[in-house]
């Protein structure tokens, strides 16, 4: 019997990718999705790729609001756009909250978050994707070893906290669509 081939995903940060960057989304009623990334996250999947969101949520830790009320809003996510799944950081070095005030390795620029995915679903690494629109994304992407692309609908080539170089540069997630094969 032949091995099922592993599938790539596109991991996607979430503020300024799929929704509307506004520094600290606080509820389910702020989170302003784009109106193209449902049909964008469709046409991932019809490449064949998994949709993967991957974001640090450091408002956990510096006490803006609750898990809980982050699954509320990676609920909203996941039923108006279709991703596969939502993983996130609710850690920072600097938070108020205790238990989660700490270095971990999920906090990307780390990879811990692409690797929970990868080990998961059972990814294809070497076929896939980090779209962001911070520096701490693509870096993230570059030390899991997979493509990188920078979006300019987040904060934009300015707001980068440091230089880096992505495989690409585009507006934002309908660009990507011409990249992905």
């Amino acid at each position: 019997m032949e091995k099922e081939k592993k599938k790539p995903a596109v991991f996607l940060d979430r503020d300024g990718v799929l929704t509307k960057e506004k520094s600290y989304v606080l509820s389910v009623k702020e989170l302003e999705i784009f109106p193209y990334t449902a049909e964008c996250i469709r046409q991932i999947h019809k490449k064949g790729y998994y949709a993967v969101v991957i974001t640090n949520q450091s408002g956990i830790a510096r006490g803006l609001f609750t898990e809980d009320e982050l699954a509320e809003m990676n609920d909203r996510l996941i039923k108006e756009t279709g991703v596969d799944a939502v993983y996130y950081c609710p850690h920072h070095p600097e938070g108020k909250v205790k238990e989660y005030r700490k270095k971990c390795s999920c906090r990307k620029p780390e990879t811990g978050l692409l690797k929970a995915a990868a080990r998961d679903l059972d990814i294809d690494m070497s076929e896939s994707w980090m779209v962001g629109d911070r520096a701490g994304d693509i870096l993230a992407g570059k030390k899991a070893g997979v493509k990188t692309i920078l979006l300019e609908s987040g904060y934009g080539l300015g707001g980068l906290e440091e230089e880096v170089t992505p495989d690409y540069i585009l507006n934002d997630l309908r660009d990507v669509m011409e990249v992905l094969i």
